[in-house]
């Protein structure tokens, strides 16, 4: 199996012809191309796959390429990665999406050869990203396991509370807070509160 074996490039474009440019310049790879004439059409057909891209215009009516990537990043954990189709005034603007986590940007007219580049850097981030959001759906699910009580324990030692001060927060002795803290080691998989807080920190926070 090839590196963009599986891969999906998402095109989002309110110009059929530039989508056909950047599907044909895809082809060759055995990258699958999903054309889009605007970003919301997207945002409804989308579902994260291991592999993928998100290629989107810069100015398009509508949601436009800067929105696009606002809202990938309050909808999703692990948003994939974004490349804007940009013009020669748009350039600043796409540098400072970068600052925001955009992956990249190409400008018109589009060279063939380093949009390919962009694109395959942008699907090996990807297989990473996906990675990152297979741990943090398991460690979603070793947290559902939890009480709530014992995800008010958990708050508060990622707090870095002590137990005496748990139990005074949460109006519990502190050997009731002991217990809560054993069973969360032993339902989170981890061996100390340093691992706990590396492990968890993040996916709890969400």
């Amino acid at each position: 199996m090839s590196k963009t074996a599986m891969a999906t490039a998402y095109l989002i474009d309110d110009d059929s012809i530039t989508l056909e440019l950047m599907s044909g310049i895809i082809e060759p790879l055995g990258v699958e191309s999903a054309c889009f004439n605007d970003a919301e059409a997207f945002l409804s057909a989308y579902t994260p796959r291991p592999c993928e891209c998100v290629i989107s215009d810069m100015r398009m009516s509508g949601v436009s390429g800067l929105q696009l990537h606002k809202v990938l990043q309050q909808r999703y954990p692990v948003p994939p990665p974004l490349i804007i189709v940009t013009g020669y005034a748009e350039v600043t603007a796409a540098v400072e999406a970068m600052k925001q986590g955009a992956f990249d940007f190409v400008e018109k007219p589009i060279n063939g050869h380093q949009f390919l580049e962009k694109l395959q850097a942008a699907l090996s981030l990807s297989r990473q990203l996906h990675q990152k959001r297979l741990d943090l759906s398991a460690r979603d699910a070793r947290i559902a396991l939890l009480t709530p009580k014992e995800q008010e324990v958990l708050q508060a030692v990622l707090e870095g509370l002590p137990s005496k001060d748990i139990a005074s927060k949460l109006n519990l002795s502190v050997r009731t807070v002991e217990n809560h803290r054993a069973r969360i080691m032993e339902k989170l998989r981890v061996n100390s509160a340093m691992e706990l807080m590396r492990d968890f920190m993040v996916s709890f926070a969400r």
